[in-house]
């Protein structure tokens, strides 16, 4: 039988291991080392502030001097963290400014850290709100969306030297495209076109080769950006095809600019036609026009453009006109080795680059300048191509592409 001190001695056991079970949590523990190691870290700073107070005042503590200067006690300051907030004693000095190297080294490094920990999330994908309630969260801080994308401004200058690079001369294919985005100006929020072109080498490695935002697609706005690519490098003569849309300015842009063959996207006619066909015909119809682009042989096209111009020609008119407008203009892509067809029937190569341009304007929401939409379009621009650079090259199956370009 358990004596009364021992009954409670083995309660007061119990109640301990209760206890720390509690503390003792997934999460917590991390919380309570954090704390200990941040009142650590703060006691040191405190102390090593008291010897450069002593060292100004020339006398260690107690110690008297002729010198009107004394001690005033401490003021409380808080700087981040790589743990969380830290909470320090200034120590100040009466009849004198006394200014501590090691707090202003402190906030200093605090003030970079979390300008470079913000660049950093937003580079990654976060949106500006969530970088700064990640940070506030973190670090304690106070900051807003509006400064994080004035943090992110200082990526200024390495967006500049980005955009400036050389393009490389060798390039075989130009693929050219713009997207539309909500810019904000004067309260006034409108979508602002903004150009882009990409392109291909013989070795099949790909490139992002620069940007222009502008108000509209225009003649103008094309043949101005495809000068400024050529003033970058690009050589229109080792050109085999340009690649894009149907759309007449960039036509009319790389015929007065570039002079090379032009490939327009049978994606974007398929899109077209659909609308046109009925539901009950679209299959049929498009396994006719399936045989036309997608045959194996320009001959073999040529001789399934006769059938299907028998068998939709009366039924489907002006769905027939616009399957087999410009055959020549959606069939250029038969000149180059049948291996890179696939990748050269269409403009999907850049449309999957604005797919992710798009995917990170949904979390920013309008931008409120031009700065902040090459940021973004930089941002994703280095991700996409170190992507690139650790993946499989751009077309789809076997082939020297160095013949190709030769």
């Amino acid at each position: 039988m358990k004596t009364l001190s021992q009954k409670i001695e083995l309660l007061a056991n119990d109640k301990v291991r209760e206890r720390l079970h509690r503390i003792v949590q997934p999460g917590t523990i991390m919380e309570v080392i954090n704390q200990e190691l941040n009142l650590m870290i703060a006691d040191a700073i405190n102390a090593c502030m008291e010897q450069e107070r002593d060292q100004f005042l020339g006398r260690a503590s107690h110690e008297r001097s002729s010198q009107p200067l004394y001690r005033n006690g401490f003021k409380k300051v808080s700087v981040p963290g790589l743990l969380g907030r830290l909470f320090l004693k200034k120590p100040d000095v009466r009849q004198g400014s006394f200014s501590s190297p090691l707090l202003q080294a402190i906030k200093q490094a605090g003030r970079d850290l979390v300008s470079l920990l913000a660049t950093r999330f937003w580079l990654k994908g976060a949106s500006t709100r969530a970088v700064a309630q990640e940070l506030n969260a973190a670090f304690g801080t106070r900051l807003s969306h509006t400064t994080v994308s004035t943090l992110t401004d200082a990526l200024e200058p390495t967006i500049q030297e980005w955009e400036n690079r050389p393009i490389p001369d060798n390039l075989c294919y130009l693929f050219l495209d713009a997207t539309y985005l909500p810019v904000k100006r004067l309260g006034h929020t409108s979508s602002n076109a903004l150009f882009a072109a990409l392109g291909v080498d013989p070795d099949g490695k790909r490139h992002i080769l620069g940007f222009m935002l502008g108000e509209r697609e225009s003649l103008d706005a094309w043949q101005g950006f495809l000068k400024e690519l050529i003033r970058k490098g690009l050589n229109p003569s080792r050109l085999r095809l340009v690649l894009s849309d149907e759309h007449k300015s960039i036509e009319h842009a790389v015929r007065n600019c570039l002079g090379r063959p032009h490939q327009l996207c049978l994606v974007h006619k398929l899109r077209n036609l659909k609308y046109r066909v009925p539901s009950s015909h679209w299959k049929a119809f498009f396994n006719d026009f399936k045989a036309i682009y997608w045959a194996s042989s320009r001959e073999e096209a040529l001789k399934s453009l006769g059938t299907f111009r028998e068998r939709w020609g009366k039924l489907l008119p002006k769905a027939t006109v616009i399957a087999l407008d410009r055959f020549d203009d959606f069939t250029r892509f038969m000149a180059e080795p049948i291996y890179l067809w696939r990748s050269l029937r269409s403009t999907n190569f850049i449309e999957r680059f604005f797919g992710e341009i798009k995917r990170r304007f949904r979390s920013a929401g309008a931008m409120h300048s031009d700065l902040e939409v090459m940021k973004l379009a930089w941002a994703v621009s280095v991700a996409q191509e170190e992507r690139w650079g650790n993946k499989r090259i751009w077309f789809y199956q076997g082939g020297d592409l160095e013949k190709v370009a030769a």
